[in-house]
C-alpha cells in the first residue's frame, strides 16, 4: 500500500501547479470563484500532499529510498532526468511543508477574508507549494536549481503582495535582488561542477544525480587543486547563505516582514528559508572533502546566530525580532551540519519550523492589519507566550533540542560558550517582547486562526516526548537566567533609554543602510560612467567619420565582390533565354536541325564515356 503513495506522488505534487493555472485562467476569462471554493481547492491540494508524503515516508522505512524519473533532455550520451526522489530527508521535509502550508492556508482563509485580491493570494500560495515541493523531491542538482529559482520568484510576489504600497514594493525588490545574487553564484557553482564532470568523468556524472554524489565529490576533489575546490564549494554555499539569510545576506529577511503575516509564517518557518539547510545536507559529501569548508560553515553559522541574536535584543517590532531569530536559529542548524550532526539539524528544522509558525500566527491573532482597533500599538496573545517558552528552550521540544546542541558543541569550548550566549540572548529577546507588550483584548471570532495556532503548539508540546535529551541541563539554566534578566529589565525600564550600542544593534549595525546607500551609489556611479562613454561615442565626430568610412568600405565589398557572381549568373541566364527564344521561330526544318544537333551531342558524349570506361578497364587488366 505504501508503494502506491510513493509511485503516485508526482501527480499529487503537480496539483498545486494545476490549481494555480486554474485560478489564473479563471480570472483571465472573468470567471469569479467564490472564496470558499478558492480555499477548498488550495486546502485540498495541501491535504492531499500531506497524506501522500506521509505515505511515501512510511514506504521509505519499509522499502528504502526510490526514484521515479522521466527523460527531460537527451543529447547523444547526455541524459537529464527530472522526477521524484523518495528518500528519508526529502519526505520528512515534504511532509513538514504540506503540514505547515495546510494550516497557514486555513489561517489565511480567515485572516485575509477582507482582502480584495483574495484569489491572487491563494494562487501564489499554490505556486509556492509547487515550487518548494519541486525543490525538495529533486533527484539531481539541476531540478533543485529550477525549484530554487521558482521559490525566489514566488517569494518576491508574496512579499510584494500589496505592491501599491511603495515601501512594501521596494522591500520585495530588495529581497529579490539579494536572493538573486546568491542564485547567480549557485548557478556558477553548478556550471563549474558540470564542467569538471564533463572533462574528467563519464557522462553519467554530468547530470549531478544525488545518488552518485559521493563519487561526483571524489572526482571533483581529485581533479582540482585546493584553491579551486574551495572556490567551487563557496559558489555553491553562497546560494545557501542568501536563501537561509546568513550574514551578510540576512537583511532581506527583515524586508520580508512587509508581507502579510501568514506569508511571513510560511517563509520564516520550515519552508523557503529552510531550503538552504536542505541543500547543505545534499551537498555535504562535497563539503566534507575539505576540512576548511566545514570549519567555514560552522563558524559562519555560529557568527550569524550570535550577530542576529544581538540585533534581535534591541528591536521594537515583534516581526523584526522573529525575523532575526529565524536567521540565528538557521545559523545553528548550519553549524550542526558542518559539525557532522545532520540528524540534529533536521530535528531542529522541524521543531523550529513549527514553533516559528505558531509565533507568527499568534502575532497575527492580535495584530491583524485588516482589523485594526484604532490603535497602532502591538499586542500579544497567550499562545505567543507558550511559543516563547518553546523557542527559548525553557520547555517542550525546544528544551530538548537546545540540550542536544549543547552536547554536540561540548567538545569545542569556543562553540559551547558561543552557543550558551545565543541561548541566553534568545531568552532575553523573546521574553522581553512578552513583557514589553500587553495581552490582546481582541474578541473577534476567528476559529480557523485559533485552530491553526493551537495545532502547531500542540504538535510542539507532544513532540517533547519524542526528542531525546536530558532535562534541566546547562541550556535550560542559561535560558532561565536570560528570561529573568529580560523580565526584570523590561518591567523596570521599559527600554526607554537607548544608548549608542543599543541604537546600533537596533539598526542591524547599519548593514542594510550600507547596502541601500553605499552599494546603490557605487552601482549608480558605475552606470553613469558607461552612460558618459555612450554619450562620448555618439557625440564624437572622429568616431563618426571612422564608422562612416567602414560602412562605405563594406558597401563597396558587397557590391563588387559578393554581388558580382550573382550578376554574372543573371547575364548568363539572360543570354541563354535569348538563344532559346531565337530557336522558337515555328519552322519545322529549324526544329529538326536543332533536334539532330542535340541528339548528336548526346550520342557523342555517350561514345566518349564508353571509350573512357573501356580504356580504364583495359588499363586495369
Amino acid at each position: 500500500m505504501s508503494e502506491f503513495f510513493a509511485a503516485n506522488l508526482v501527480w499529487v505534487l503537480l496539483y498545486p501547479f494545476w490549481a494555480f493555472i486554474l485560478i489564473g485562467i479563471g480570472r483571465f476569462l472573468g470567471v469569479r470563484m467564490s472564496k470558499p471554493l478558492l480555499t477548498g481547492i488550495t486546502l485540498f491540494g495541501s491535504g492531499l500532499g500531506l497524506v501522500f508524503s506521509l505515505g511515501a515516508l512510511v514506504n521509505v522505512f519499509i522499502n528504502g529510498a526510490s526514484e521515479y524519473l522521466c527523460s527531460f533532455i537527451k543529447i547523444q550520451k547526455f541524459l537529464l532526468q527530472l522526477g521524484v526522489g523518495v528518500d528519508l530527508l526529502s519526505m520528512i521535509c515534504l511532509s513538514l511543508l504540506f503540514f505547515i502550508s495546510f494550516f497557514i492556508q486555513l489561517y489565511s482563509s480567515s485572516y485575509m477574508g477582507s482582502e480584495p485580491k483574495y484569489y491572487r493570494y491563494f494562487g501564489y500560495m499554490n505556486l509556492f507549494n509547487f515550487s518548494m515541493a519541486l525543490l525538495l523531491v529533486s533527484p539531481n542538482l539541476f531540478q533543485i536549481y529550477i525549484g530554487w529559482e521558482l521559490v525566489g520568484v514566488v517569494s518576491y510576489l508574496l512579499i510584494g503582495f500589496k505592491y501599491s504600497n511603495p515601501i512594501k514594493s521596494i522591500s520585495a525588490v530588495k529581497a529579490f535582488i539579494i536572493n538573486k545574487i546568491g542564485d547567480t553564484m549557485l548557478l556558477g557553482g553548478v556550471v563549474s561542477l558540470i564542467y569538471i564532470m564533463y572533462a574528467y568523468s563519464t557522462s553519467q556524472f554530468v547530470t549531478l544525480d544525488f545518488s552518485d554524489f559521493n563519487l561526483i565529490s571524489s572526482v571533483a576533489y581529485a581533479h582540482t587543486n585546493n584553491f579551486t575546490f574551495i572556490v567551487l564549494c563557496m559558489l555553491l554555499f553562497a546560494g545557501v547563505m542568501t536563501k537561509s539569510a546568513q550574514f551578510p545576506f540576512h537583511t532581506w529577511l527583515q524586508d520580508a516582514m512587509s508581507a502579510p503575516t501568514p506569508v511571513s509564517a510560511l517563509i520564516h518557518s520550515a519552508t523557503m528559508v529552510a531550503a538552504g539547510v536542505f541543500l547543505t545536507i545534499r551537498l555535504l559529501p562535497l563539503f566534507t572533502m575539505s576540512k576548511d569548508m566545514l570549519i567555514f560553515i560552522v563558524m559562519l553559522g555560529m557568527f550569524t546566530a550570535l550577530f542576529c541574536s544581538l540585533c534581535a535584543i534591541c528591536q521594537k517590532n515583534i516581526k523584526s525580532v522573529l525575523a532575526y531569530s529565524t536567521s540565528a536559529n538557521l545559523g545553528l542548524m548550519l553549524a550542526a551540519v558542518g559539525f557532522g550532526n545532520v540528524n540534529l539539524a533536521v530535528l531542529f528544522l522541524i521543531v523550529h519550523g513549527l514553533i516559528k509558525a505558531a509565533l507568527f500566527l499568534s502575532y497575527g491573532l492580535s495584530n491583524n492589519e485588516y482589523f485594526k482597533n484604532n490603535t497602532e500599538e502591538q499586542t500579544i496573545s497567550p499562545s505567543f507566550i507558550i511559543g516563547a517558552f518553546a523557542l527559548s528552550g525553557l520547555a517542550f521540544a525546544g528544551l530538548n533540542c537546545k540540550e542536544q546542541f549543547f552536547l554536540t558543541f561540548k567538545p569545542n569550548i569556543f562553540l559551547t560558550i558561543e552557543f550558551l550566549l545565543v541561548s541566553f540572548m534568545c531568552a532575553v529577546y523573546i521574553f522581553r517582547l512578552c513583557c514589553l507588550y500587553p495581552l490582546s483584548s481582541n474578541k473577534r471570532k476567528n476559529v480557523p486562526e485559533q485552530l491553526s495556532v493551537w495545532i502547531f503548539l500542540t504538535v510542539v508540546i507532544v513532540s517533547t516526548f519524542m526528542v531525546n535529551g536530558s532535562i534541566l541541563g546547562a541550556p535550560f539554566w542559561i535560558a532561565f537566567v536570560g528570561a529573568i534578566v529580560a523580565i526584570v529589565l523590561t518591567l523596570r525600564t521599559k527600554y526607554t533609554k537607548s544608548g549608542c550600542v543599543s541604537i546600533v544593534c537596533e539598526k542591524g549595525f547599519y548593514i542594510d543602510r550600507f547596502y541601500s546607500r553605499v552599494v546603490f551609489n557605487l552601482y549608480e556611479r558605475f552606470t553613469s560612467i558607461f552612460s558618459r562613454i555612450d554619450i562620448w561615442i555618439s557625440d564624437n565626430k572622429l568616431l563618426f567619420y571612422i564608422a562612416r568610412y567602414f560602412v562605405r568600405c563594406a558597401e563597396w565589398v558587397e557590391k563588387n565582390i559578393f554581388e558580382l557572381p550573382v550578376k554574372l549568373i543573371v547575364l548568363c541566364l539572360r543570354f541563354a533565354s535569348k538563344e532559346v527564344e531565337h530557336a522558337q521561330i515555328r519552322n519545322i526544318q529549324t526544329y529538326i536541325t536543332y533536334g539532330a544537333l542535340i541528339l548528336g551531342i548526346i550520342f557523342s558524349a555517350i561514345l566518349l564515356m564508353y571509350s573512357f570506361i573501356i580504356n580504364s578497364l583495359g588499363g586495369i587488366g
